[in-house]
């Protein structure tokens, strides 16, 4: 078991007190693809899953048990201003941590792709507080501004609700971080990225390969191509993310080869361990 760095009442602390100074933006990583972000006025978490939900309602084949120690409560986080879930899958969306986020943080919102819309009303978000999101939909709510943009995983799915695998960025207007959710690369993330001029690209690396694929995993940017995708992005900082939680979706050589991948093509990146604060520089 990987253990977080720093986790509870600390983390918890840290959160609601922010960065070290008024126009600090601050981000913790929660493991897989969950972060938290603390802007100077809003705080916002991506993709948290802090159960063991996976584990308890996928039987065999899968093997869902948590590889990195769950670093909070979802209970302690109680000061959000958004939610967002990238996609409805279980590690993105996970129901037992977003139910109690909706009830913990009344005054929060909760952004998501349109297909998700109907399961977080049934997970206690009221209409009024679901956002519901498709590729080029941008909103502001909060003192921040939020797009979205499609990503393929593995292809640009899109159904009568639109497309079910979104992009993300949030920007207070000084700082700008992207988080791609599940994705692999394509010229048209490329470009949304570029437009948004982003200080911190938040990036899977676990990969694909036809055994899991056999699986019904859909396959991600492998460690290589994610140091490509921050290149070609433009991105000030890249961090890796999405390869630390289920051994039977992930790359166990992943984050050493994009570490030297990084390094060789001159990329700036840094590698969060769970719980440990990043202070992002105020805008570009």
């Amino acid at each position: 078991m990987i253990e977080p760095e720093v986790s509870g009442p600390t983390l918890a602390a840290e959160i609601r007190a922010g960065g070290s100074g008024p126009l600090a933006t601050s981000l913790w990583r929660l493991g897989q693809s969950g972060v938290v972000l603390r802007f100077p006025g809003a705080t916002v978490v991506i993709d948290a899953y802090l159960s063991n939900h996976c584990e308890a309602v996928l039987g065999d084949p899968f093997d869902h048990r948590r590889l990195t120690r769950s670093p909070l409560d979802p209970v302690d986080l109680d000061t959000l201003t958004l939610v967002i879930c990238s996609h409805d899958h279980l590690d993105h969306l996970d129901p037992p941590t977003v139910r109690t986020l909706a009830r913990n943080n009344p005054v929060a919102s909760v952004a998501a792709p349109r297909a998700a819309a109907s399961t977080l009303r049934e997970l206690g978000w009221a209409d009024e507080r679901v956002l519901t999101f498709d590729d080029g939909v941008v909103v502001e709510t909060g003192g921040l501004r939020v797009s979205a943009f499609a990503v393929p995983h593995d292809e640009f799915d899109e159904g009568i609700d639109g497309h079910p695998y979104l992009g993300w960025v949030v920007s207070d207007g000084h700082t700008s971080v992207a988080h791609l959710g599940d994705a692999r690369s394509h010229p048209r993330v490329v470009a949304a990225l570029r437009a948004a001029s982003v200080d911190v690209l938040l990036v899977p690396i676990n990969g694909r390969s036809r055994e899991r694929a056999a699986m019904g995993f859909a396959g991600n940017l492998d460690a290589v191509e994610a140091v490509q995708l921050g290149l070609n992005a433009g991105a000030a900082l890249t961090v890796p993310m999405h390869y630390d939680m289920f051994a039977q979706n992930i790359d166990p050589g992943a984050l050493d080869t994009f570490e030297s991948a990084a390094a060789a093509a001159g990329l700036v990146s840094v590698v969060l361990p769970v719980g440990r604060r990043l202070e992002i520089a105020r805008g570009r």
